[in-house]
C-alpha cells in the first residue's frame, strides 16, 4: 500500500470515499467471478440480504467484521480485495506523486 503523505482532511475524506467505493466494486467483481448470489453470501455470513446489497453497492460503508465475513463467504483474501481496490484507484490517478 502506498503512503499518501501529508494530505488535507478533505483529500483524506475524498480518498477514503473513493477507496470504499473501490472495495465495494472489487467485492462485486469477486461475487461475479465466483458466481455467488447475494442470498448465499447473506446465508453464509448471517447478514441480511439488504445489508449485503448495500455493502456491495457501496451505499453503506462496510464494517470490518462484515467485510471479513463477506470475504470468507466468497473464499477470497481480504488483502487481495484491498490490493485490487488500491490498483483501481492508482489507475484513476490516486497514486502518490
Amino acid at each position: 500500500m502506498r503512503y499518501l503523505g501529508a494530505v488535507s482532511n478533505q483529500d483524506a475524506d475524498e480518498y477514503g470515499q473513493a477507496f470504499s467505493q473501490a472495495v465495494a466494486s472489487e467485492l462485486r467483481a469477486e461475487r461475479a467471478r465466483k458466481q455467488k448470489t447475494v442470498a448465499s453470501i447473506a446465508e453464509a455470513t448471517g447478514l441480511s440480504k439488504s445489508a449485503v446489497l448495500h455493502y456491495l453497492n457501496g451505499k453503506r460503508g462496510i464494517p470490518t467484521s462484515a467485510f471479513a465475513l463477506i470475504c470468507r463467504a466468497m473464499a477470497v483474501s481480504p488483502l487481495l480485495i484491498f490490493e485490487r481496490a488500491e490498483e483501481h484507484l492508482e489507475d484513476e490517478g490516486w497514486a502518490n506523486a
